[in-house]
């Protein structure tokens, strides 16, 4: 891979990084504050819960998110196992 190769791969990769930290950011900071609507109480549960890290609350949130989606794709696959096995 060539120098200038290189430095564009570096800065997309970089700027795919930050384009990722923003929107763990912003998750995480639009949940507290829908969650707990004083400023205070929200920035309580930041320190209490997510080091302080706005990106540990949008990771949670993600992870949560992912594990729903999951619970309903495992529901409704043996929906549809026990409605073919039953019908």
């Amino acid at each position: 891979m060539g120098h200038h190769q290189q430095n564009t791969y570096t800065l997309q990769t970089q700027s795919m990084r930050n384009l990722r930290e923003a929107i763990l950011v912003g998750m995480g900071k639009l949940h507290l504050h829908l969650r707990h609507r004083k400023r205070a109480e929200a920035e309580q549960e930041l320190h209490r819960k997510y080091q302080g890290q706005y990106r540990n609350a949008g990771l949670v949130l993600l992870f949560d998110m992912f594990m729903a989606l999951a619970v309903v794709v495992v529901v409704a696959v043996v929906a549809g196992i026990l409605y073919l096995v039953l019908s």
